[in-house]
């Protein structure tokens, strides 16, 4: 099937729609007649740095393809805006998609929040968040720090959070971790650390 300017195909429950330059996107099959009537162009976001197919009106694909409430914005999980699936959509806030976003170019270190620190020696964790820069303590070796940067993360952001492959933290760095995010408790985003807050220290957090 040919549409104006895109080529779809289908497989698996799974439609790809194809642009005149190669682009290619995907969707879910069961959602093809939202969209198959709209031509689609590549495009970019207001900073020039993320790729989005969009229509001549601005409506991105995702707009289209799931029913986004007012005040609220449309997450791509593993950050790629060319999967349009609705396994990796997720409506949230405007605070809980800046918690979703990809490596800085300026990282030098592959992780993110995580760096050298050679006044000290050590590698230094911390977490953004808000206009928050949450320092996660100085340890003694790269795969340490980024262990606390999951904790913080977890902390903090909760299922918003890129998490990085590492061992689970041993009990001293949770322990650790966990005590300096408590004072910024009321920016997370993740329930259940609210209510162990809550739980822990008897006063409800506003």
């Amino acid at each position: 099937m040919r549409m104006p300017n895109v080529k779809y195909s289908f497989e698996n429950g799974i439609g790809i729609g194809i642009l005149r330059d190669g682009t290619a996107f995907i969707f879910d099959e069961c959602l093809f007649p939202r969209i198959k009537d709209t031509n689609w162009y590549r495009n970019y976001n207001s900073e020039g740095k993320q790729l989005y197919i969009s229509s001549a009106r601005g409506k991105k694909v995702h707009d289209l393809l799931i029913d986004c409430p007012k005040g609220y914005e449309v997450d791509h999980i593993n950050l790629d805006t060319l999967d349009n699936r609705l396994s990796n959509l997720r409506i949230v806030t405007h605070q809980q998609n800046q918690i979703n976003q990809p490596l800085q170019k300026n990282n030098t270190s592959g992780v993110s929040g995580v760096s050298f620190y050679p006044p000290r020696n050590k590698y230094r964790a911390r977490i953004k968040i808000g206009q928050h820069d949450l320092h996660l303590g100085y340890y003694h070796t790269f795969e340490e720090a980024v262990q606390a940067r999951n904790v913080g993360m977890e902390c903090m952001f909760g299922e918003y959070g890129r998490y990085n492959d590492v061992p689970p933290a041993p009990e001293w760095i949770r322990q650790y971790v966990m005590e300096k995010c408590k004072r910024f408790a009321e920016l997370s985003v993740c329930r259940s650390f609210l209510l162990s807050v809550i739980d822990k220290d008897g006063d409800a957090v506003e």
